[in-house]
């Protein structure tokens, strides 16, 4: 079975049928049900449920755990980057979760903010935001150097963070709360007991070490915990925990198994070999590739890869998609729903939505599950999309409280001043309007 299975025929939940008629024969033998383990990593966009990656999971029999400890579905957030190992059927393509894991990438203060190139420093990670990163309890322009929050995140090159999903905790931070950080240790010095993690200078000398019988060294993967203020530019560690990063995220599945991953092209040695979030990637003659071609591999790009994992736990790609940029961004109250197609009319613009889309509701009573089906029209709502041919395409939409400002951003389509043309919508100016 090929993930295009999964990726198609996930968009509801389906129930077991029951009754029957009082008949006395004997019931029919039951249907031989087939089903693959599967195994998807990436952002969460939507419940009712667990959605991801396109493909909605029954959770009521999941064991969630989040970081390291347990959890429960209602724990996991829009954005969050999780794991979820389960199975599907190949018949019907109803999928069950058995197992959803979370870990984050950092929590601790922000120590530097790149407004104009939208990144932020937290414990020596270097974490950029984009149009589809989820921030709770503040937006990015709240943000101050200081501020404590919460990262999860796809990685990127040299260790770089592309945040789908930052909680903002407190203000400051404050002896006895908890910071950590993830990342391979690079320049140890053991006369010192001091190494980094990024940028950061974590000083081990007063820690507790699990290794797993291991000594540190260069490269080794680590969580780093602390409880004290930074000092001297020190991070004073309590704790250095040896992990493995596949086991944190990767590995639900035992053996071969169905596996769908979003992430960035972290190494690249040749379009055979490279590596997406850290997983190692190989490629076919048969691999399918969508929106560009095996020249388009290269770092820092964007794929959703599905495929086969491996008894060498790599993943042999089936089709690689090339993630096109949310360019087009839409802000004002829906016109027009078309339910069978799942498009949503805003400023004249039909705009498709499809099981990828991230929903987000932000009104002040919203439901605890939103989704295409929750829109009406007059709700006001902000969409970031792609340009797909002529394609509108949402990657992310967001319901807001009511408000009359309608904001439109795309490609210009011409330009006849005073008018222009977006999106076959024509936009007036007049001596009073700033370009």
């Amino acid at each position: 079975m090929k993930n295009g299975l999964i990726l198609s025929g996930l968009a509801l939940l389906l129930t077991a049928a029951c009754g029957g008629s009082g008949s006395n024969s004997a019931p029919a033998p039951l249907p031989v049900v087939t089903t693959d383990d599967v195994m998807f990593v990436g952002p969460i966009t939507g419940f009712g449920s667990v959605i991801l990656n396109g493909a909605q999971f029954d959770t009521a029999s999941a064991t969630v755990t989040m970081d390291d400890g347990p959890g429960t579905v209602s724990d996991l957030k829009i954005g969050m980057i999780v794991s979820i190992g389960g199975t599907i059927d190949t018949d019907t393509g109803f999928a069950r979760a058995s197992e959803i894991s979370f870990v984050d990438d950092a929590e601790g203060p922000i120590t530097s903010i790149d407004r104009a190139a939208g990144s932020f420093v937290v414990l020596g990670r270097t974490v950029f935001v984009d149009e589809l990163t989820v921030l709770e309890g503040a937006t990015f322009e709240d943000l101050e150097v200081g501020h404590v929050v919460k990262i999860s995140g796809l990685w990127r090159r040299q260790q770089q963070i592309q945040a789908a999903y930052v909680y903002r905790s407190a203000l400051q931070f404050m002896e006895g709360m908890t910071m950590q950080v993830k990342g391979e240790i690079a320049d140890l010095d053991i006369g010192q007991q001091r190494f980094r993690i990024g940028t950061q200078s974590c000083d081990y000398s007063a820690a507790m070490l699990e290794l797993g019988g291991t000594d540190l060294a260069n490269g080794m993967y680590v969580q780093v915990t602390s409880t004290a203020m930074i000092q001297n530019g020190h991070m004073l560690a309590n704790m250095v925990r040896a992990r493995n990063r596949h086991t944190d995220r990767y590995q639900l599945c035992a053996g071969e198994c169905q596996y769908e991953l979003i992430g960035y092209v972290t190494a690249y040695e040749s379009e055979t070999s490279f590596e997406v979030d850290g997983q190692a990637v190989t490629t076919t003659g048969d691999t399918v590739y969508v929106n560009g071609t095996s020249d388009t591999l290269t770092l820092d790009v964007k794929v959703s890869i599905d495929g086969m994992l491996n008894d060498a736990s790599e993943l042999v790609a089936d089709r690689i998609v090339f993630h096109l940029p949310s360019l087009v961004e839409i802000k004002g109250n829906v016109e027009a729903l078309d339910e069978g197609n799942e498009i949503v009319t805003v400023l004249g613009i039909a705009v498709q939505t499809n099981e990828f889309t991230l929903f987000r509701d932000h009104t002040t009573s919203g439901p605890p599950t939103f989704g295409f089906d929750e829109l009406a029209p007059g709700n006001r709502v902000e969409i970031r999309a792609v340009l797909d041919n002529d394609a509108v395409i949402a990657t992310r939409l967001e319901r807001d409280d009511p408000n009359d400002v309608v904001t439109l951003k795309a490609l210009v389509q011409s330009d006849d001043r005073p008018s222009i043309t977006m999106l076959e919508v024509t936009v007036e100016s007049d001596e009073n309007t700033v370009f």
